[in-house]
């Protein structure tokens, strides 16, 4: 038994109440009071105290509360950070792997190919080594795909964010409802665009709220469309 099941069994028999009686004073079923007495049933500290104001035990606190609480859990240590051993390496190790690398690459050649990441203002800022498969690029000439860095977050209706990069494949005409990497009044960007009449294009943009411009074939000049979206976790 615990502390707390002796105080309320000594004080049942004390009103001379049996379980069942006791259990309908307080609402609980007579199983729990038997539960409770026993020590097998951990309980609330308002079920006890409702318990033992009901049998008359005066200042029902907590040195007769103690075995209702829980055991204390013990804390897992924490865990020590693993830090991955860096090899120090001369600059002759290094222009070996870097030669080593380019035999790699050489090798897959048809397999994989390093396509430039490009920023707004056409200067290649990476690569990334993307699948060749029949020949094709995501249906493009391997030595004419590049990725679109996004610099802002004037996509973010469309779900495309700073930082994301989207596969471009070359194309030169307007298509309806299509992500497409165009130049206007000289600037590189990505736009959602929409053909309407008399030859003009709409590009649109959604940041907080949706935006749009509208040129035409002479000043909207289409350089790709985007077929694929890479997002760094």
């Amino acid at each position: 038994m615990s502390r707390l099941g002796d105080t309320i069994r000594a004080a049942r028999l004390k009103a001379k109440l049996s379980e069942k009686a006791l259990g309908k004073k307080c609402g609980l079923a007579e199983s729990f009071i038997k539960d409770v007495e026993s020590g097998r049933k951990i309980v609330s500290d308002d079920q006890a105290q409702r318990i033992l104001r009901v049998l008359g035990v005066k200042n029902p606190v907590s040195t007769e509360l103690e075995v209702a609480s829980e055991p204390p859990v013990k804390l897992r240590p924490r865990p020590r950070a693993y830090i991955l051993p860096v090899e120090e390496q001369n600059a002759p190790d290094r222009q070996a792997q870097a030669e080593s690398n380019d035999a790699w690459l050489d090798a897959l050649g048809g397999v994989v190919k390093r396509v430039p990441v490009m920023a707004p203002d056409g200067v290649v800022i990476d690569h990334v080594l993307t699948p060749i498969v029949s020949g094709k690029i995501e249906g493009g000439a391997p030595d004419k795909v590049l990725y679109y860095r996004c610099p802002d977050d004037m996509l973010r209706g469309f779900r495309v964010y700073a930082g994301d990069l989207l596969l471009v494949v070359p194309a030169n005409k307007a298509e309806d409802d299509r992500l497409m990497l165009v130049e206007y009044g000289g600037e590189r960007m990505v736009r959602k665009l929409m053909k309407l009449d008399g030859g003009r294009i709409q590009m649109q943009a959604f940041d907080h709220e949706f935006s749009a411009v509208v040129g035409n074939m002479q000043t909207v000049k289409v350089l790709g469309r985007c077929v694929k979206l890479l997002r760094s976790l």
